[in-house]
C-alpha cells in the first residue's frame, strides 16, 4: 500500500488565528510591562484579553500541524508534541467522536479504538460546523476501507 496523508481542512483558518494570538499577546507583553495602555479603557481592556493568547497561539499552531498517515503497517497520528500508532490488526474499532456543542456547533473527530482497550483520536480528517470538511465522510470512508482491506474484514 503507498502511504496516505491528511491534513485537517481548517489549518489555514487555525494559521490566521494563531497570528492573531500572537500578536494580541504581543501588545500584552509590551503594555503590561511598560505600562502603556493609551490611557483609555479600551486599551486596557485589549492588553488584558490579549494575555489569552499565550495559551491560545501554541494550542492553534498544534493543531494547524496535526497530520494523519496511513501505510501498510497501520495509523499513524503526528502531532505538535508526539505520535500516536496503531497496527491494522490491532483496531477494534473506527468511530466519529462529536465534542463540543456550544450553540448547538459541534466538532467530529475521528477515533481510532484499539484491541487493549486504549484510544486516541486523529487530527485529521476532521469536521465542524463551524468549519466544514466536505470530503470528511470519503476520507473516513478510505481509512475504514483500508482497515477492512488489511484485515480481512
Amino acid at each position: 500500500m503507498e502511504g496516505v496523508e491528511y491534513r485537517p481542512a481548517q489549518r489555514r483558518t487555525w494559521w490566521v488565528w494563531c497570528a492573531v494570538a500572537v500578536v494580541l499577546a504581543a501588545h500584552s507583553g509590551v503594555a503590561l510591562t511598560t505600562g502603556w495602555t493609551r490611557g483609555t479603557n479600551f486599551g486596557a481592556f485589549l492588553a488584558a484579553f490579549g494575555l489569552l493568547g499565550f495559551p491560545a497561539a501554541p494550542w492553534l499552531a498544534a493543531m494547524a500541524l496535526g497530520r494523519t498517515t496511513l501505510d501498510a503497517t497501520g495509523v499513524h497520528a503526528h502531532r505538535a508534541w508526539g505520535r500516536s500508532t496503531a497496527a491494522w490488526h490491532d483496531i477494534a474499532a473506527i468511530t466519529v467522536d462529536r465534542s463540543g456543542g456550544r450553540n448547538h456547533r459541534y466538532d467530529y473527530w475521528i477515533r481510532i479504538k484499539r484491541r487493549d482497550g486504549g484510544s486516541f483520536r486523529l487530527p485529521a480528517p476532521m469536521t465542524s460546523d463551524a468549519g466544514q470538511d466536505p470530503s470528511f465522510d470519503r476520507k473516513l470512508a478510505e481509512i475504514e476501507g483500508q482497515w477492512r482491506n488489511e484485515t480481512g474484514r
